[in-house]
């Protein structure tokens, strides 16, 4: 049985050296396995229902940040469109009127002259004589 004991020791420390030895193997393994589940999963690898829900609501309202950023920059790009376009109109609808005024001006000034000519005469010496006959004496 002193023989035996000598070789058992000896094959139990090959055994034991080589199952430490694959164990390290498995446990690098392992750890690569998990640095890839951790970047595959955010949460790890067995995390709790509330870990879980948290990230989703975080993502969630991340999402929901981008979707109101990006309608907020469409809506400011159609009102900043919109904005300019009311600028453009109501510039030519300004020249418009102020060409509309001039011209109503200029009937006006020309409609008095011919009034104040038609009354007072014409400042060039040409005074409107209405031809008559003479009246009759009342002698007759």
């Amino acid at each position: 049985m002193m023989k035996k004991v000598p070789s058992l020791c000896l094959a139990t420390a090959l055994i034991a050296s080589s199952s430490l030895w694959a164990a390290e193997t498995n446990t690098t393994t392992a750890n690569a396995n998990t640095a890839t589940a951790e970047k595959t999963l955010p949460y790890g690898d067995n995390p709790s229902i509330g870990r879980v829900l948290l990230y989703k609501t975080g993502k969630g309202i991340q999402n929901l940040g981008h979707s109101i950023q990006h309608g907020s920059e469409k809506t400011s790009a159609k009102i900043s469109k919109s904005w300019q376009e009311a600028k453009v109109y109501s510039a030519e609808q300004s020249q418009s009127i102020q060409a509309k005024a001039e011209e109503t001006k200029e009937v006006t000034t020309k409609k008095l002259q011919e009034t104040k000519d038609a009354v007072i005469g014409t400042n060039d010496g040409n005074i409107p004589i209405v031809h008559a006959e003479l009246s009759q004496s009342s002698s007759n």
